[in-house]
């Protein structure tokens, strides 16, 4: 099931929207439209809007908020299975190129007009998670006049500097970062790419019934540090998997490497003589979070390999309207993808996030 068909079998109204941005990119966009305040949620990388819709009526935020009468929208970042289309006939190779950056200073803008345009709203909130956020502090750092168009962001697992990321196969990519770079200048401008095939086995291999589930649980914790199968409902784990991943470009992955090779949450890293004519600096030029002046909620978990509480910390010093800030005890266990995804997703996270949108 696609995002529309998701939410017509749980009998809530849907539009679509296209969205063009500035450059040419197509974007879907979806709503569940109600007469609250407009809502954006914006998914991790690799992903799309799927991802806060399949667990369903009661577990999912998109139809909790809908629910609690918020105008939900639901972006589609340029690239990803919904949003990869152009006005213009691109080469492959001009097509993906971009990273988050553009996300940020592209689709983000055109979407939040779009909306507020639609709307008749000065103001809208926003939900991201992982990428999510990435891409609002780009946003917000690079085009300052938009933080005066956020009523409030909510920023789960939030990500910019990732010095102390822990996933195990961080300090692999990092090794292979040269390969890595001449394979994506070769021609593989995509990864994690939406795959019916993929879908196909993710959803039968993560089957409870299935005898190689372990295959399943290996990949999860490799990947995002998923260390039991069972912090995901049973039942849901086939239909979340058969929806990822949903395609981004290797631009953007490369650009989140850098930032840990690098120790630096910085704009995209050409090459001393590219820099140099790109960003009059041999060396990029960081992203000025200092800029960001939107009231933000950061949520974060001690148990989260990929958004660590180390890096939200330094985060934190460096924005200067922090409202309101949880973070998840080691207990709890609450790792990187169970902010989407998880059983406890609806308690921990969805509602305090319904609760803080009301204040």
């Amino acid at each position: 099931m696609d995002s529309v068909q998701l939410i017509t079998k749980y009998n809530y109204p849907v539009e679509k929207h296209l969205v063009v941005t500035e450059d040419g990119y197509v974007l879907n966009i979806y709503r569940i439209p109600k007469r609250g305040t407009p809502v954006l949620l914006v998914h991790g990388i690799g992903d799309s809007s799927d991802s806060w819709m399949v667990l369903g009526p009661k577990g999912s935020l998109a139809f909790r908020l809908a629910d609690a009468g918020f105008d939900v929208w639901l972006f589609n970042s340029r690239g990803n299975k919904y949003s990869k289309r152009h006005v213009e006939n691109l080469s492959m190779k001009q097509y993906w190129n971009f990273s988050f950056e553009e996300m940020g200073s592209k689709d983000l803008p055109a979407t939040i007009d779009y909306i507020l345009s639609t709307t008749s709203e000065a103001k809208l909130s926003y939900v991201g998670f992982s990428q999510g956020t990435t891409i609002f502090f780009v946003l917000c750092s690079m085009r300052p006049e938009y933080n005066s168009k956020i009523k409030q962001a909510i920023l789960l697992a939030p990500v910019a500097e990732i010095k102390n990321i822990k996933i195990p196969l961080i300090n692999f990519y990092s090794k292979n970062y040269d390969l890595l770079t001449f394979l994506a200048a070769a021609g593989v401008n995509e990864v994690f790419a939406s795959n019916v095939l993929l879908n196909i086995y993710h959803a039968n291999v993560c089957n409870s019934k299935s005898p190689v589930r372990w295959f399943c649980q290996l990949n999860l914790y490799a990947n995002f540090g998923l260390n039991k199968l069972g912090k995901f409902s049973g039942e849901r784990l086939p239909i979340i998997t058969s929806h990822i991943p949903a395609g981004t470009s290797s631009k953007t992955f490369l650009h989140f490497l850098q930032g840990y090779i690098f120790k630096s949450f910085r704009r995209f890293d050409y090459g001393e003589q590219i820099n140099l004519n790109i960003y009059n600096s041999t060396i990029p030029p960081t992203y000025e979070l200092s800029k960001i002046d939107a009231p933000v909620f950061l949520v974060t978990s001690e148990s989260d390999w990929f958004s660590t509480v180390d890096d939200v910390k330094a985060l934190r010093k460096n924005l200067r309207n922090i409202v309101n800030y949880l973070e998840l005890n080691k207990t709890l266990d609450f790792t990187h993808l169970e902010f989407v995804y998880g059983v406890r997703a609806k308690s921990v996270i969805n509602e305090r996030v319904i609760s803080f949108l009301r204040t």
